[in-house]
């Protein structure tokens, strides 16, 4: 269990600083476009869309951080209020249903697969619209994971006693 805790570390880490890359792209690309269309007086729609593709990936990719950090908006306010076992049961609860919404987004992607796998952007042919829903699979893939591995840890902390 201590290689998954390190792994999924690692993994937020290395998150953590792609979601630092994606805010510096999205100022620079906006800077760029301001730029653009006040002196050249011309509008590209390749970054503004590219700009939506980042602005997606940087919101599904800032959940895992959160999610990590456990700084995402739950129970807490009905947790934090309580002791014993209606605390141990509302945690277990948040766990089940943040495990259930990651299993639900990977499966949505799946689902979505067959038909953003055809579709383009306008403005880059070549760029697949699976690309946006990407972001939503390895959201899914963090919250199920790291949820089940809380909840494996509480339960071998709980036997132990």
């Amino acid at each position: 269990m201590q290689l998954v805790k390190k792994l999924l570390d690692l993994f937020v880490r290395l998150v953590s600083v792609l979601l630092m890359c994606l805010v510096a792209g999205i100022v620079l690309l906006m800077l760029n476009e301001l730029v653009l269309r006040n002196i050249l007086g011309k509008s590209f729609r390749g970054m503004t869309e590219m700009a939506g593709f980042m602005f997606l990936w940087m919101a599904f990719l800032g959940v895992i951080v959160l999610y990590d950090k456990q700084r995402m908006i739950s129970l807490d306010m009905f947790y934090v209020r309580t002791k014993g076992t209606l605390k141990t049961v509302l945690w277990v609860i948040h766990k089940m249903v943040a495990a259930a919404l990651g299993t639900i987004m990977v499966i949505a992607f799946f689902g979505l697969y067959p038909y953003v796998s055809t579709e383009y952007y306008s403005s880059m042919p070549k760029f697949a619209k699976l690309w946006q829903y990407v972001p939503m699979a390895i959201t899914g893939s963090f919250l199920c994971i790291k949820s089940i591995y809380e909840l494996v840890e509480k339960a071998r902390g709980e036997r132990s006693r």
